[in-house]
């Protein structure tokens, strides 16, 4: 599909008052309609708009969406029941253009038990659905391995199922009243290839270039660092805490085999994930979290705002209090969401600069790594404008308009779905 440059919606104006009649009930909706479609034919040179791939899902307030690969699900109220049931629904994946949206119809619903929240529905080989849950009262987690083409139970774990492999998954549990527990299962049987006690604040991991999990990074609460053999669950290094007893809290992130610790958050501790070799520490008051940008590392700050640290020494390159969150970085720039407005800016990664400014969007959750991001923005009376960004700096590339859709949109396998303003779920295939 060719990609058309939607213009701004948002700038239609009304005819002249001399040509102004006085719209009938509903007229003023209609006539909105009317002239966002004929802009976009008139943009698209005069031909009507071919059938394209969407679909309708029926889902009540209160629902949640969850977008796999060839299935599209929900968590919903049980109906006519009030005690606060929910049972989670199966949909085929809409693969064929149609003219008006398909309204799905559900291929299999079982019950969730009474009290979880669904976190996350994840397809996995074998036509397996691993379904993770937990209760914020009790504080206890499972995940669970349905047949994707029945909704049949394999088999149930306790903890949250955090990375997925070919053959294996690994698990974690967030209990407060008891021990958790690190735990690794085979994915066809639940079997238990190894675990361990997990006194931890983060659990983190290093894959290779080719995908392969190669270590597993664990900063436990009392100072400790270790690095996990996946394998066998064996501590392949350790780091004890600080002689002085200062670090009572800290987590660890892992950005190529570079492991990044932050303790108290007042220092950054940077170690060879090989062999945890101090390479350098620096102080970031307020620090809460560091990620790679680019060739570079971003500690984000408590309260918004964040620093540009380098990689080999920890040097401060430059910092910002004006940017509430990163968004997405390449090479030379980064994306990231303004403090006081909420605007999505462009930043030179090097020196700061603001490079481009791209107003206000909201952004498109996404749960798999893209060159770019996607963002909406609401036409009154017509649904949401979708478009894309990227770090470059270039506006925002229109892609498509969704009608009727209100907000909370996510992004997965090439989907994109949005609470409708009129209930249920709107479900949209991305443009090419």
């Amino acid at each position: 599909m060719t990609l058309i440059d939607l213009g701004e919606l948002t700038e239609l104006t009304d005819p002249p008052p001399a040509q102004r009649r006085r719209p009938g009930p509903g007229g003023r909706r209609v006539a909105v309609v009317v002239v966002a479609l004929i802009a976009l034919l008139t943009l698209a040179g005069g031909t009507p708009p071919a059938g394209r791939i969407h679909a309708i899902v029926p889902a009540a307030l209160g629902s949640d969406l969850f977008i796999a690969a060839d299935q599209v699900f929900t968590v919903s109220p049980t109906p006519g029941v009030t005690d606060g049931s929910q049972e989670l629904l199966a949909y085929p994946r809409p693969d064929r253009p149609t003219a008006a949206p398909q309204r799905l119809t559900p291929l299999w619903r079982v019950p969730v038990p009474l009290g979880n929240r669904v976190y996350r529905v994840q397809p996995v080989a074998d036509a397996g659905l691993l379904v993770a849950m937990a209760r914020q009262d009790t504080g206890s987690s499972q995940t669970v391995r349905l047949d994707a083409h029945t909704g049949a139970e394999n088999w149930r774990v306790p903890g949250i199922a955090i990375m997925e492999m070919a053959d294996r998954a690994l698990l974690r549990t967030f209990s407060d009243s008891e021990p958790n527990v690190l735990r690794m299962i085979e994915l066809a049987t639940a079997h238990e290839l190894w675990s361990m006690t997990l006194s931890a604040a983060s659990v983190d991991h290093w894959q290779r270039e080719d995908g392969t999990l190669d270590s597993i990074v664990v900063a436990t609460v009392d100072g400790e660092v270790q690095v996990i053999d996946p394998m066998t669950g064996a501590v392949r290094h350790r780091l004890p805490p600080p002689a002085d007893h200062s670090s009572s809290y800290q987590q660890a992130w892992v950005t190529g085999d570079l492991v990044t610790v932050v303790r108290n958050s007042r220092t950054i501790t940077a170690l060879d994930v090989d062999d945890l070799a101090q390479r350098w520490q620096a102080t970031v008051p307020t620090a809460t979290y560091v990620t790679g940008c680019g060739p570079l590392l971003c500690a984000g700050l408590a309260g918004g705002g964040f620093q540009v640290l380098d990689p080999a020494t920890g040097a401060l390159r430059w910092d910002s209090k004006e940017i509430l969150d990163i968004v997405l970085a390449d090479d030379r720039n980064v994306l990231a969401v303004a403090h006081t407005t909420n605007e999505i800016v462009t930043i030179a990664l090097g020196t700061g600069k603001r490079l481009a400014e791209h107003g206000s969007w909201s952004m498109v959750s996404r749960y798999e790594y893209a060159p770019q991001v996607l963002v909406v923005r609401a036409v009154a009376e017509v649904g949401l404008v979708l478009a894309r960004l990227d770090p470059t700096g270039a506006p925002a590339r229109r892609l498509d308009v969704l009608p009727g859709a209100g907000g909370d949109c996510q992004s997965r396998y090439d989907l994109v779905g949005c609470r409708l303003l009129d209930g249920g779920y709107g479900i949209w295939q991305l443009p090419d």
